[in-house]
């Protein structure tokens, strides 16, 4: 019989047995969700107002998985790009860029279709952050439209004309600490 604070673990041969509890455990989860509209045509980023969260870390040993999920839309031929932050860390940058490229946690893009600038996409993000922090953490996300500096959107078409296919939607940057 196990005792109070041991969980039921296995060896993966089916055979059980009760132990402590060892890490993994998901301690807290924080979340911010913006419902309103947000637009950009700078290639320079910035802070996405409503897409900000903060944690305090129970321990600098345990981590943080940081999840983000952004509606976007633009012209055809539009790019917009993200970067997701912890203070004025950038988180999983991409490595490849050189010249002009750029590095970005997660981007999205148009389609070469007459009908996509009525739609939306979803851009995703999922991160396992090691802060070694016991500090307050902010976690954000930053935007911009890197081409041409056409217009991008959050959270709405880039065109609307009023029809049952114009969807707004909601954006949100949900952050968990997870024990060690």
């Amino acid at each position: 019989d196990g005792t109070n604070g041991q969980v039921l673990k296995t060896d993966g041969s089916g055979n059980l047995s009760f132990g402590a509890d060892t890490g993994g455990k998901i301690l807290q989860v924080k979340q911010s969700v913006k419902t309103d509209t947000a637009s950009s045509d700078s290639a320079t980023f910035a802070d996405v107002s409503g897409l900000s969260v903060s944690i305090t870390p129970a321990s600098t040993s345990n981590k943080i998985l940081v999840e983000c999920r952004v509606c976007t839309s633009g012209k055809g031929d539009s790019f917009q790009a993200f970067k997701v932050l912890r203070d004025s860390t950038a988180l999983g940058l991409g490595t490849g860029a050189s010249g002009n490229q750029l590095n970005i946690s997660f981007g999205t893009q148009g389609a070469n279709a007459t009908t996509h600038q009525y739609g939306i996409r979803y851009g995703v993000f999922s991160f396992l952050d090691s802060p070694s922090s016991t500090s307050a953490l902010t976690y954000k996300v930053q935007f911009a439209s890197v081409y041409q500096s056409y217009t991008s959107y959050i959270n709405r078409p880039y065109s609307t004309d009023n029809s049952n296919y114009n969807f707004f939607a909601s954006s949100s940057i949900t952050v968990k600490e997870v024990a060690a």
